[in-house]
């Protein structure tokens, strides 16, 4: 299920994550697991999470490999170190989709989200560079925790994409 997209201005948000590259077939087993990672690396440094665990990815090759993080939002900027890493969603116009149902199919809320941006007549931030698509903002955030609530038709996942001014 689909709610209905979005646009909206918003702040800068500070994250840290772990950075890693995965074939897109390897994000379920590949991603997941870095995020109890971060969150006791948080913890150990009293690091609160301003929001939910996120996927963010930066770029992709003709092969289907991404760059991505995986982490928390933070309330302020953090230093990160050589597995954790600080980082920040940047200011800006973003476009937006509540997608609600099991991750395997989450890829039509992506379509659909690409879809309406173009609909609409808006660009999302993006560039080919070295034979990648480098994104300026592609995130999933994970509303409703799995850990919390088994039944997969009640999990919520927010697709975000940063736009060109």
């Amino acid at each position: 299920m689909l709610s209905e997209p979005k646009t909206e201005q918003r702040k800068e948000l500070h994250y840290l994550a772990i950075r890693k590259t995965v074939h897109m077939h390897d994000i379920p087993d590949t991603l997941p697991p870095l995020i109890p990672e971060v969150k006791e690396w948080m913890q150990k440094r009293n690091i609160e999470a301003a929001g939910p665990d996120f996927f963010l990815y930066k770029s992709m090759n003709d092969k289907g490999e991404l760059d991505c993080e995986a982490g928390f939002s933070v309330s302020n900027a953090a230093e990160g170190d050589e597995r954790v890493m600080a980082g920040s969603f940047p200011a800006g116009h973003y476009a937006s989709i509540i997608y609600t149902g099991h991750f395997k199919d989450m890829m039509q809320a992506h379509v659909a989200l690409e879809n309406w941006i173009k609909e609409k007549g808006f660009t999302e931030k993006a560039h080919r560079e070295n034979g990648r698509t480098q994104w300026g903002g592609r995130t999933e955030f994970y509303l409703v925790d799995p850990d919390f609530e088994p039944n997969p038709d009640k999990w919520q996942t927010e697709i975000v994409f940063l736009l060109e001014d």
